[in-house]
């Protein structure tokens, strides 16, 4: 529900919320936010007030935020420079987290409050029109004379709201970091690093909130110290974090976890209360049904384009489509890469969506909500004694179905990729549905789903223009990571299982068969020969992206999303040898004479398997007991 002053105002706690309002134009006027009222004319910069009130998810404390009405409908107003103001990437945030266990690092937050009233104003001044909390505020809290008919406030401070106030801010807050010894990472703005107290950080800036990855609390509260000699009011420290950004954070003995469980609980809440249940959901589910017959129904079907149709669908099934998707999208972008193609897949039938597509969404909230507690996990090279010691995640893999054995190994600070791709995929377009994964200590940092922009001529085409795409945003990691201190000196793998495709990048030259694709497409040949990526073969049952690019059974979804979540513990990790000594004990030969279950192993050890079930039998044969002599 959404909280108005009118509704509050008829409320037992009303008091609170007033106080709450005071406390935030009490901050406002301690950093010289408003001038004295005064008269101005029609062709000036005037704004409304505009209050929103909030529970805050961490401490459950109220809060009264006070902005300004910045639209053009209120006012004169000009926008004299640009309104643009960076917020961190997605794949930045996850690398934030990933090096920050790759080192040993903790995690430390803090807020710093009114933060836009730190920047200084506009170049073109504003005024705000005081309403009832203002003037309720100026008269009996500050104890003026009442503010007379029609006279308005000089705002002398960026306030949030305004147009450029975001950008004001940023320019602030950078000025600030980067006179404390902080250097940012060109691509990624809002991510820095340096050396505070004599150790290394790695400072995180998300608007006004700050995280910094320090090896202890005492370095990290130096640096936000440093910080409190810059700004008005003194940072709100949160100490070791659990949640930032809207994202749960576990920090402990052997890994970093991020995941959205908070996020999922709250949205899902409106859906138990309808139409979800979760009794017949399977032990090991998957985001979308994973029987051939509803994948084939799910992606021909088509809806009714009548609006009213539409709106008949919508309520019987109890949620709009878009806002199913919507609440999709959020955990697929943070941090749950599991959601990819079921998210992608859905999302295109948006605009007229047909019965099946509904239960499509609700099979994968009804999957979000039963699998809460999944997250992203990005491991450590060496235990870190100062935070709990947490049993490791559990592997939904059966142990035969894991293939442990033969996998490419990397070192926690080696960002190396997988890609793969379904060719003509889209029974409409006929374009391919491309799948990529990158990943960094133990978990994936980057990774998309999404179909291909044009059509493909063939497979080994298809795959090539996904490597491309690979190759490019390993570029942008490999930059990112040489700007935080973590530079590459080998070129970075990525893996693909068409032989082809292969061949072609690395040989760095097209043939008379692949003349045909845009050439933009071929800069992937020149990172090669210059060393910054290489293709590297790597069979199918291995390739963790094919995920990205079908609904897989449940047995191959569990595997390749085992390691995908990483779940699986790298081999770096000091959790990996009991890990691969449990997995192995778990490997109990085949009884003689028993059926094997080779359904999603890797094929060369499925075909072995096959060969020694033979020789088996025809050991028993030649054994004395059956012989008649």
């Amino acid at each position: 529900m959404r909280l108005t002053r009118g509704k509050l105002l008829k409320q037992d706690d009303w008091s609170e919320w007033q106080a709450s309002e005071y406390t935030q134009l009490d901050q406002y006027n301690a950093q010289g936010m408003f001038g004295e009222p005064v008269s101005v004319d029609s062709q000036e910069a005037v704004f409304n007030l505009v209050w929103t009130y909030v529970v805050k998810e961490l401490d459950k404390r109220k809060k009264a935020r006070c902005t300004c009405d910045g639209s053009t409908r209120a006012g004169q107003v000009r926008v004299l420079d640009y309104t643009y103001a960076n917020c961190v990437n997605q794949t930045s945030s996850r690398l934030f987290y990933a090096v920050t266990a790759a080192e040993n690092l903790m995690v430390f937050g803090a807020d710093v409050s009114n933060a836009f009233g730190e920047a200084p104003p506009p170049k073109q001044g504003f005024f705000i029109r005081p309403d009832k909390a203002f003037a309720n505020w100026w008269v009996n809290h500050k104890g003026r004379t009442p503010i007379p008919k029609g006279h308005v406030i000089p705002i002398l401070a960026a306030m949030q709201g305004h147009p450029e106030a975001g950008r004001l801010w940023e320019r602030h807050a950078d000025a600030i970091l980067r006179s404390l010894g902080l250097t940012p990472t060109v691509h990624e703005p809002c991510l820095y690093s340096g050396i505070i107290n004599g150790d290394r950080v790695i400072f995180l800036r998300q608007v006004d909130d700050f995280a910094v990855a320090a090896p202890s609390e005492r370095t990290a509260n130096v640096l936000f110290d440093m910080i409190d000699e810059k700004i008005t009011f003194p940072l709100k420290r949160m100490g070791l974090i659990n949640m930032f950004n809207g994202l749960d954070i576990d920090q402990t003995k052997h890994y970093v976890k991020i995941s959205c469980k908070t996020y999922i609980e709250r949205i899902s809440a409106e859906h138990l209360a309808t139409w979800m249940s979760v009794k017949d959901m399977p032990n090991r589910p998957t985001p979308l049904p994973s029987k051939d017959a509803f994948m084939r129904d799910f992606l021909s079907a088509q809806g009714s384009k009548d609006a009213d149709e539409q709106a008949k669908l919508a309520a019987e099934m109890g949620f709009g489509y878009r806002k199913g998707i919507g609440q999709l999208i959020y955990p697929y972008m943070t941090c749950r890469p599991d959601l990819s193609y079921a998210v992608v897949r859905a999302s295109q039938y948006s605009s007229c969506p047909a019965p099946i597509h509904y239960h499509g969404v609700r099979h994968a909230l009804k999957y979000l909500y039963c699998t809460r507690d999944d997250g992203i996990y990005f491991w450590r090279t060496t235990p870190n004694q100062a935070l709990p010691d947490v049993p490791p995640p559990a592997i939904n893999s059966n142990a035969h179905d894991l293939l442990l054995d033969g996998r490419p190994i990397h070192d926690a600070l080696d960002p190396h990729g997988y890609m793969d791709s379904d060719w003509g995929a889209c029974l409409r377009t006929r374009r391919s549905f491309g799948g990529v994964c990158i990943r960094l200590a133990g978990g994936p940092i980057a990774y998309r789903s999404r179909l291909q922009k044009t059509v493909s001529g063939s497979s080994t085409e298809a795959e090539f223009m996904e490597a491309s795409d690979t190759g490019k945003l390993m570029l942008f990691v490999r930059s990112i990571m040489y700007d935080l201190g973590i530079p590459q000196g080998a070129a970075s793998l990525l893996y693909e299982d068409n032989d082809a495709c292969t061949a072609i990048g690395n040989a760095q030259k097209p043939t008379n068969r692949t003349r045909h694709i845009d050439i933009r497409y071929f800069s992937l040949c020149e990172w090669i020969e210059r060393d910054l990526v290489v293709l590297e073969r790597i069979d199918t049952s291995q390739n963790m992206s094919d995920h990205f690019t079908k609904q897989l059974n449940p047995i191959l979804f569990a595997r390749h999303t085992d390691y995908v979540m990483g779940r699986v513990p790298p081999e770096y990790s000091p959790c990996f040898p009991g890990f691969q000594q449990s997995i192995r004990e778990k490997l109990v030969p085949t009884p003689r004479n028993t059926p094997l279950d080779l359904s999603g192993t890797h094929p060369a050890a499925a075909a072995a398997a096959r060969l020694s079930a033979i020789w088996s039998e025809i050991l028993d044969i030649l054994q004395p007991r059956h012989l008649h002599l």
